[in-house]
């Protein structure tokens, strides 16, 4: 295989893992000029392999494989689990809290048990469902388009709605989270509902397991300034960039709970 094709195909694998890459990263992970990268995606993009976005390159829509709920809900059940525990243990009676339609903040849900007085706020219909005999918890479901992948509501109407309830908490996951690019999601549906309820939330809880730490996706929900407390859990072997991006918002005055 020619160099010109390794590398090309080598960069298909870091699209792979972290959606979207700029120019800049790939030129110099790849030891190259920026015009090489730049020739490189053009014939990756005439090929169909790849889209060229501003600054950077993204795969072919139709390369990327969304999971169904199901799929997604036995990814790393353990961890959710653990991680749901720990959030559940911020909510408090009186709370006003949003969930996002990720299979992260259905498992909270199914922990929401014992509450007096509790409105949670959810663009996700499974959860929804999951809460509405629940006594003492007033669920308020967000209108909009129905996204069937994720058994979700989307659209600009949500955020029209949004416009009148304040949130106190709102737990957020996504594909993607890293100190430099904040909260990053593959699709921007999903993404764009998730920026309306944190614009009107006073924290943003982020429930990431140990395998979005320090990856970044195409599309970006938050910058890490926004983000209040990251719950995450604790790997036996965590990588050196795991664990610094850990780090990096601990230093940055993120509170950081690890769920065991």
């Amino acid at each position: 295989m020619s160099v010109p094709l390794e590398r090309q195909k080598k960069i298909l694998t870091v699209l792979e893992k972290k959606d979207y890459a700029e120019v800049s990263y790939l030129s110099q992970t790849f030891n190259v000029s920026e015009m090489t990268i730049r020739r490189d995606l053009e014939k990756l993009e005439k090929e169909g392999e790849l889209i060229r976005v501003l600054g950077g390159a993204k795969l072919s829509t139709k390369k990327v494989y969304e999971g169904t709920v199901d799929e997604r809900l036995s990814t790393n059940l353990k961890e959710k689990r653990l991680i749901a525990s720990v959030a559940v243990s911020l909510i408090e009676n009186g709370d006003v809290i949003a969930f996002d339609a990720s299979t992260s903040a259905l498992e909270v849900s199914k922990q929401l048990k014992g509450f007096e007085s509790l409105t949670v706020v959810t663009n996700n219909i499974s959860i929804a469902i999951e809460l509405a005999s629940e006594k003492g918890i007033t669920v308020i479901l967000l209108g909009g388009y129905v996204r069937g992948k994720s058994l979700s509501t989307i659209g600009g109407s949500l955020a029209q709605y949004l416009q009148s309830i304040n949130i106190d908490k709102c737990f957020i996951s996504s594909k993607a989270i890293s100190f430099e690019e904040g909260l990053t999601d593959a699709t921007i549906d999903e993404g764009e509902a998730k920026q309306a309820m944190i614009r009107k939330s006073n924290q943003v809880i982020v429930l990431a397991d140990h395998t979005k730490l320090d990856t970044v996706a195409f599309f970006q929900i938050c910058p890490s300034s926004s983000i209040h407390t990251i719950i995450t859990d604790n790997p036996d072997n965590p990588t050196k960039a795991q664990f610094e991006c850990i780090q990096q918002f601990k230093h940055s005055g993120t509170m950081i709970h690890l769920a065991n």
